[in-house]
């Protein structure tokens, strides 16, 4: 079906699939038809039902990515945030250059040949270029101004740059939290005892972190009144043996950058041109979107005896 293989499409382009989010399109009654079967229509309700039974999972990334999608537009409207014209044209052009090379390159593994990739478009999708390329800007458009909010949000907070080392069960604590004691080195331990996945990088998180990110007034309170350099000994209460600990080391407080907005999305362009957006950051900010717009998932249903 259409919408199916615009997703399709979308992930082989390199879009904002790959984040667990729909692929974009008109807005459609639940009535109407997505297909039929001897003559009686299929509608997107019936296929949501049939989603949300057999493959929960899949139906809950979907819904959160429609739902952030929306609110990334309503906070980017209210916020005044907008993704530069030219930056857009010249993304959504890599975009579709990538995918050409990706459907060309499937094209010749399969049949021998390239393929024209209109008619491609038009028998796999039935979609025309055009209507294709408005496809795939639009959700560039959403990635990126998602990029622009989240990365707006670190800076104009207080941020904090900081190493994290975890370690599995209490004893595996405190026998770090003895050696950190004894002077050894933060980011040596890291690399010998951590389990996160920044352990080979002796626990340096590749971005900053707000006090929403920590989950724990006290532990947020005593992180931003630590000195650079300064490391946090975890609470030991946490499941006892099988529980998780963290140690947190503060490598730096930045201040909340200030100005005209134009001034601080300025900032912001400057920012992510340095440094492009990892998973890590959008995940972190993805959660405080939800949390601050109380979303609340339903329960999956129960399959009927």
């Amino acid at each position: 079906m259409r919408r199916a293989a615009a997703t399709l499409l979308l992930a082989a382009c390199g879009c904002a699939v790959s984040r667990g989010d729909p692929a974009p399109g008109p807005t459609l009654p639940s009535s109407e038809p997505a297909g039929w079967l001897e003559g009686r229509p299929v509608t997107y309700d019936e296929i949501a039902r049939h989603l949300r039974s057999k493959d929960p999972d899949l139906f809950a990334r979907t819904l959160e990515g429609v739902l952030l999608e929306r609110l990334a537009r309503s906070e980017a409207t209210r916020l005044g945030v907008t993704v530069p014209a030219a930056l857009l044209a010249r993304e959504t052009t890599r975009r579709l250059r990538e995918w050409e090379v990706r459907l060309q390159e499937a094209a010749r593994r399969e049949t021998g040949r390239g393929t024209d990739s209109a008619l491609w478009l038009r028998t796999v999708a039935g979609l025309g270029p055009e209507e294709f390329r408005a496809l795939v800007r639009r959700h560039t458009e959403v990635e990126m101004l998602q990029d622009r909010l989240l990365r707006r949000e670190l800076l104009v907070s207080e941020r904090a740059e900081v190493s994290l080392l975890v370690v599995e069960g209490e004893a595996k604590a405190k026998e770090v939290d003895s050696l950190l004691a004894g002077g050894e080195e933060f980011g040596a331990l890291a690399r010998r005892h951590s389990t996160h996945a920044t352990a080979a990088a002796g626990g340096r998180l590749e971005f900053p972190l707000l006090r929403e990110d920590l989950g724990d007034e006290g532990l947020a309170r005593r992180l931003f009144l630590a000195r650079p350099g300064q490391w946090l000994a975890p609470a030991m209460s946490r499941a006892g043996e099988s529980g998780a600990f963290a140690f947190y080391r503060l490598e730096a407080i930045h201040p909340p950058v200030a100005g005209a907005p134009d001034a601080i999305a300025a900032a912001v362009e400057r920012d992510l041109e340095a440094r492009p957006v990892p998973v890590g950051e959008y995940e972190r900010w993805r959660r405080r979107v939800f949390l601050r717009h109380g979303f609340l998932a339903a329960p999956p249903p129960r399959e009927n005896p």
